[in-house]
């Protein structure tokens, strides 16, 4: 019997932080062009770009520090294995301009960006193997606002804001962005390419 490599630990991996760093989310439009990249190292997404152009615009979602987290649940039936993927994040503060926020994400079909504190950037609600990009099949793997939550709290130490979750079904696991994110510190808005 030969054994070869499977998958490996390393020291870096052993360092990696945990958390997600910051959320980025778009409303897919027709024409958007999605670059992908298969290889037996990589399952990524090498360039999101707008209709017609050269990169895409997205909002970027700030948070409590800590309290983001991603959870990819995979489930084999049937000979077909689906990926539930979650994102939950908190926004404090309870404001006016927030409840608008999530008025626009309600029934609205999105890809997500979560970039985590290990330097990765995992993208939900687009995928490959059944594409959502124009004249391709309508598979229904986008990202949408599964939940959402606002409390005031009840003692004066107590977190007052939104929790929003964020879901999709895929047919693949989330796969890696290896793009370039170009973050506006003093905007609200985010390009990739």
């Amino acid at each position: 019997m030969a054994i070869t490599n499977g998958i490996n630990i390393t020291c870096e991996n052993l360092q990696a932080a945990g958390g997600i760093r910051n959320i980025l989310i778009r409303t897919w439009a027709d024409g958007d062009t999605i670059a992908y990249s298969n290889t037996a190292t990589a399952h990524a997404i090498t360039s999101i770009v707008d209709t017609g152009g050269s990169t895409a615009t997205w909002k970027n979602f700030e948070f409590k520090n800590e309290v983001p987290s991603l959870t990819v649940t995979a489930a084999k039936e049937n000979g077909s294995t689906s990926y539930e993927c979650s994102l939950s994040f908190m926004m404090p503060d309870m404001s006016s301009a927030k409840a608008a926020a999530l008025q626009q994400l309600m029934d609205t079909c999105m890809m997500v960006i979560a970039v985590g504190n290990n330097g990765k950037h995992y993208v939900l609600g687009v995928s490959q193997k059944y594409r959502n990009e124009k004249n391709e099949i309508r598979n229904q793997t986008y990202a949408s606002m599964t939940g959402a939550e606002g409390a005031s709290g009840a003692a004066y130490n107590d977190d007052n804001g939104w929790t929003v979750t964020m879901g999709c079904k895929q047919w693949e696991a989330p796969r890696i962005y290896s793009g370039n994110i170009d973050l506006y510190t003093a905007a609200s808005t985010s390009t990739t390419d």
